[in-house]
């Protein structure tokens, strides 16, 4: 086998790699960094949802409560 053969590069930006499998360290906190700011982005439309489906229930349930008929 080749020199050229076993040497590994990083997926992402193409870096020669010695210890890691597939990225480099700094691939790994760029996907690390992205994928917290994306989860706390779904996150916080997902609570706003529940809560405005939950502001929505409780009007209806006090429009039917407040007609005394």
């Amino acid at each position: 086998m080749n020199a050229i053969e076993k040497e590994r590069r990083c997926k992402s930006c193409g870096k020669l790699l010695i210890d890691e499998k597939t990225f480099c360290r700094r691939c790994k906190l760029k996907m690390r960094n992205t994928g917290g700011k994306a989860g706390g982005i779904i996150s916080g439309l997902f609570v706003a949802a529940l809560s405005a489906n939950s502001l929505a229930n409780d009007r209806e349930g006090k429009s039917d409560v407040s007609s005394p008929d």
